[in-house]
């Protein structure tokens, strides 16, 4: 099996160095915003739910929620996401790089992890630690929009998966999408009806030095926008009712694969991707805005 930890040798020492302020420091800068002024910051913990409806999700039959068109019932076994390039957006219109808490487990330089599977019951082959916060600080003031990415970014999406560069959250084997060279930026599986959103279309061109070329790839890392975000009483909630209603997960359109692998080709993908506010083609936002297209993302 392809080992994506090639980027250590050269990912990482090309193309983050180049990125990032150092090659252990982390300015946010694909984000567009400003950085933090670490002599008046303020610490930010931004809070996160996945529901079905009005249910937060759980390790077990949901019999009180329908969803898709079939009005099925859904069992869960895996519910994970990253979350990357964090930013406020202040009173003036400035957008700020939340610097993410490097806890050592599920931040790593501008990606989360993000883990609402408890590892038992229907999830046993998850594990059971869960996390639905984002921690880390910005500058003192008063911010009233969020914005973040869905997915690992390009320079970190072939790095710290396994071997001696190994890194959490990058490590979870559960978000390790081998096939596609990659990360699962989404997984979402309930009983026969899975969806994993990733990066397609990399390829590799030296097998020997564990080289990947993702220039012509599809990139499916939707972008958001949160308007009216009180950091101190609100929360992102991500619908999984509102991401499959176009579908019927009681069945898969083609004999493989179970739902939703962010194939181009795969009818079953057209609803789920339509929801994320992503062309199915192209892997990028509807008309350039996923905030505007998506209807699955809200806040509470």
């Amino acid at each position: 099996m392809f080992n994506p930890s090639f980027s250590a040798k050269t990912l990482v020492s090309i193309t983050l160095c180049s990125l990032l302020a150092a090659c252990g420091g982390s300015d946010n800068s694909s984000s567009g915003a400003s950085t933090t002024d670490s002599k008046t910051s303020q610490e930010v913990a931004i809070q996160f739910a996945a529901r079905v409806g009005n249910e937060e999700i759980r390790c077990e039959a949901m019999n009180n929620s329908v969803v898709g068109t079939a009005n099925s019932q859904p069992t869960f076994s895996d519910v994970r996401m990253y979350i990357s390039e964090v930013v406020l957006i202040n009173e003036q219109g400035e957008a700020v790089s939340v610097e993410l808490t490097q806890d050592g487990k599920w931040q790593y330089q501008n990606v989360a992890l993000l883990d609402f599977e408890t590892g038992s019951d229907s999830c046993a082959n998850g594990n059971p630690d869960t996390n639905h916060t984002i921690r880390g600080k910005v500058p003192q003031g008063k911010y009233t929009s969020l914005r973040f990415t869905l997915g690992v970014p390009a320079e970190l999406n072939h790095y710290g998966i396994d071997g001696d560069d190994a890194i959490s959250p990058l490590d979870v084997m559960g978000m390790n999408w081998s096939w596609q060279k990659g990360h699962k930026h989404l997984r979402m599986d309930v009983a026969g009806w899975n969806i994993h959103l990733g990066t397609t279309g990399c390829e590799v061109t030296d097998a020997n030095a564990e080289v990947v070329d993702c220039a012509g790839s599809r990139p499916n890392r939707p972008q958001y926008q949160l308007d009216n975000f009180n950091l101190a009483t609100n929360k992102v909630v991500f619908d999984y009712q509102k991401l499959v209603a176009n579908n019927d997960i009681s069945k898969n359109t083609v004999a493989t694969p179970l739902g939703c692998m962010s194939a181009s080709s795969d009818p079953d993908c057209q609803g789920v991707f339509d929801n994320l506010g992503l062309d199915l083609i192209t892997g990028q936002c509807i008309a350039g805005n996923c905030s505007t297209s998506q209807s699955w993302v809200s806040v509470e």
